[in-house]
């Protein structure tokens, strides 16, 4: 491959050298950026590109491919708009995009793609936690992050192990140390949702009900202590018992504590996912008070 006089991890590609392009992409993830002198997104990109390849310093290779010169690659890669970058890993394209994108979108494609190299450490971590050594998989994840700390994959999977083992505030810094721009938001959500489920039933461990029970018995209308028992319900894992409480509430003053009823029934939604029967049926029964 011809090296680019600016940067050892920039290639421009001829139909010569492309095949050995490809077989450079089993040991690492290529960009390949069509452009062409006349493209003025393409000089837009181009500086984009080089920054993020100078500083991943052979995480990937950028490998530039004049359309206008080679129109026969082009041709080959159904290539149509330009700028059109194409990721190639393991000899096949993995992922594309078209049009100047924002760096920090380019970025989490490159950290999606690229090889690390803390990467065959983590998968040992992940052996060892499938194999029930969780304490192990743990102090080698946390090493993996020591090497490389924005290896945000490596820290979703060990703020999930840390849940497990009762540190849900670790996990909780963990995650909310990760940029909302550089992972999928929703599995940070959900893990979040189990960091606060796990402290509610941290606070719950041994708490006998009992007096909260012949207190509402006695009185069936003390929404206090209707409130109290549904918090702990709901933190014990009873949800459907919880949420019923929550609404009983609702239902009887809708403006006691400011509205504390209809507040834990949607608190109590976002901690199980909207994707939970239970809210549905939560939300009907919200809405036939309306009516």
């Amino acid at each position: 491959m011809a090296e680019n006089a600016t940067s050892p991890y920039i290639f421009e590609a001829t139909p010569h050298n492309f095949q050995q392009i490809m077989e450079s992409s089993y040991q690492v993830p290529i960009l390949v950026d069509f452009w062409a002198d006349w493209c003025q997104p393409c000089k837009m990109l181009l500086p984009i590109l080089t920054k993020l390849v100078n500083e991943y310093q052979g995480g990937f290779l950028l490998v530039k491919v004049n359309s206008d010169q080679q129109q026969q690659l082009a041709a080959q890669f159904g290539v149509r708009n330009l700028p059109t970058v194409k990721i190639i890993k393991d000899g096949r394209i993995v992922d594309e995009f078209m049009g100047v994108q924002p760096e920090a979108e380019i970025r989490k494609l490159i950290d999606r793609h690229r090889v690390r190299k803390t990467e065959p450490y983590r998968q040992q971590a992940l052996e060892m936690y499938n194999n029930g050594d969780l304490m192990g998989a743990i102090q080698l994840m946390e090493q993996v992050l020591q090497h490389e700390p924005d290896f945000h994959e490596a820290a979703i999977e060990l703020a999930g192990m840390l849940i497990q083992q009762e540190r849900a505030d670790e996990a909780e810094a963990l995650l909310q140390a990760i940029p909302p721009e550089a992972v999928d938001n929703q599995v940070i959500s959900q893990l979040l949702a189990e960091v606060k489920r796990a402290k509610l039933q941290a606070q719950v461990v041994g708490v006998d009900t009992s007096a909260l029970e012949q207190q509402l018995a006695a009185n069936p209308d003390d929404l206090a202590t209707m409130l109290e028992l549904a918090k702990i319900r709901i933190a014990m894992g009873d949800i459907d018992a919880g949420l019923e409480l929550y609404f009983t509430v609702h239902k009887k003053d809708s403006s006691f504590q400011d509205g504390a009823g209809k507040k834990g029934l949607f608190s109590t939604f976002e901690l199980i996912g909207t994707s939970n029967p239970l809210v549905k049926k939560y939300r009907n029964k919200l809405f036939a008070l309306l009516y």
